[in-house]
């Protein structure tokens, strides 16, 4: 472990959405395109699929997230983002509105071990509490604050987007 740092990046907020709205938005695992932010975009999506022999509403279930590389902020090199990422929903507890997932391989700037959480939790009929956690382990000369910075905007999009998307909805 001398090689990396281990990361630790939590994001929460109150979203003024029902509960069970955001977690059936949550668990549509390859929709992230419909409600992900896209100006200022936190990570370029391309496209979201569900790979191949894994299915929505069963787990284990991978999505792979592609990237466009093209669209990276000015400055920013294409080696950081990786073109794919295969990310796994591992455990979804309906009754808690609890998932874990992981992101496999090596993720952007070279990021390994990724294991993330959300929560929905009700705070009335229209509002919820949303935390996203994740811990990940980063080579050691990469700035882990650039880093937190990336993922902590990909969890605000997580939980303002979901919100802001159900709210276009109408629900």
């Amino acid at each position: 472990m001398a090689d990396y740092q281990r990361i630790d990046v939590r994001r929460a907020g109150e979203v003024p959405v029902a509960a069970a709205d955001f977690w059936r938005v949550l668990l549509d695992w390859d929709k992230i395109p419909l409600w992900m932010p896209t100006d200022p975009a936190p990570v370029p999506i391309d496209r979201v699929e569900i790979a191949p022999g894994h299915r929505l509403g069963s787990v284990p279930c991978t999505r792979n997230v592609f990237f466009d590389l093209d669209r990276l902020p000015p400055g920013v090199p294409k080696e950081i983002l990786p073109e794919l990422v295969p990310e796994t929903l591992l455990h979804v507890d309906e009754v808690a509105r609890f998932i874990y997932y992981n992101m496999e391989g090596v993720g952007p700037f070279g990021l390994r071990n990724y294991l993330a959480t959300t929560t929905v939790d009700e705070r009335g009929s229209s509002l919820s509490y949303v935390t996203c956690s994740g811990r990940f382990d980063l080579p050691v000369g990469v700035p882990p604050e650039s880093v937190s910075g990336f993922i902590a905007a990909v969890y605000d999009g997580i939980i303002h987007g979901i919100g802001a998307y159900i709210n276009r909805l109408g629900r």
